[in-house]
């Protein structure tokens, strides 16, 4: 079986994680992917610190996506340096992992 992931990232705005998860999707680079409720997010940029809302999204792909995904996400977030992290999942339930690879391999 072809191995699963989670990318994660963050968008400002509820429109801007909407337009990712679309892009994702229908360019089939992701066979699902949620919007997060809003979070607060503290961080250090350019020697301040600041605290803005952010929502993640949770994208789920596999090996054969992953690097394009990833690169989608880059070309296309709003931010200068996105948050894009992606995790390889040891354990996915079998007939999920089906019903992920079939869907990333229909015709886009």
């Amino acid at each position: 079986m072809e191995s699963m992931y989670l990318i994660i990232t963050t968008a400002p705005t509820q429109k801007d994680a909407k337009k990712l998860v679309d892009l994702a999707i229908e360019k089939n680079m992701a066979a699902c992917a949620q919007i997060q409720a809003e979070c607060l997010s503290t961080y250090r940029w350019e020697g301040q610190i600041e605290t803005t809302t952010e929502y993640p999204i949770h994208f789920k792909t596999n090996e054969a996506n992953k690097q394009a995904l990833m690169n989608l996400l880059k070309q296309n977030h709003p931010y200068d340096v996105p948050e894009i992290i992606c995790i390889q999942l040891d354990v996915v339930e079998t007939d999920y992992a089906n019903w992920l690879n079939t869907q990333l391999s229909a015709k886009k």
